[in-house]
């Protein structure tokens, strides 16, 4: 089933970041990144909380390639839904995106040391796209910045489990080039096993 209030993609600048304070390294945590667009601020919220578990959250920054480039740049600043997800329609999917396959080498650690890499390329960024789904209620701004599948049945989330609807933020460099920040959960499912995850009607 698919993320309850839709998904897509949100394009801007960066604005500012900030992250929670006051968390010891393994507990709750998340940042929240502010994207300039010619409609406002838009807060988005990456959670990156490992669960109290020095290795409960999961990250790979993958280098994109000139295809990809040269579509996202063809994008307006600015919030897109994008529906039916599936190849070409452009959404993305950890485990079916052709440009994010190769390398699957994944870092285990905490929120604090999954962020240490995100800000690096932040720091860097000249346009960002963050893939997710919109909060609720018109309000701008952006959540579920990480793999949307792949919950176990039991979990809480297990209702929203679905193919090609995963957050993730890339970040197109000062000089042009591109990555993707991508990150999940340990108790989430893995590649062909995320597919076994069926959502709970």
């Amino acid at each position: 089933m698919p993320l309850a209030d839709g998904y897509g993609v949100l394009v801007g600048t960066l604005h500012t970041y900030r992250c929670d304070a006051g968390h010891a390294d393994g507990h709750y945590y998340h940042c929240t990144v502010i994207v300039s667009t010619p409609y406002g601020p838009y807060p988005c919220a990456i959670d990156l909380d490992s669960k109290a578990n020095r290795d409960g959250i999961e990250w790979r920054i993958v280098e994109l390639g000139k295809p990809v480039r040269l579509l996202l740049n063809l994008i307006r600043d600015g919030w897109h839904s994008i529906g039916g997800g599936e190849d070409g329609s452009g959404a993305i999917d950890y485990y079916r995106s052709p440009d994010l396959q190769g390398d699957d080498t994944w870092k285990h650690g905490t929120g604090h040391e999954a962020f240490m890499d995100l800000e690096a390329l932040l720091r860097h960024s000249r346009r960002l796209f963050v893939y997710g789904e919109p909060f609720r209620n018109g309000v701008h701004g952006v959540h579920n910045i990480h793999q949307n599948q792949g919950d176990p049945a039991s979990s809480r989330w297990a209702s929203e489990n679905a193919p090609w609807q995963d957050g993730g933020l890339v970040v197109e460099r000062v000089d042009g080039t591109m990555a993707a920040f991508l990150c999940r959960f340990s108790t989430q499912r893995k590649g062909s096993e995320a597919e076994l995850a069926e959502p709970v009607h």
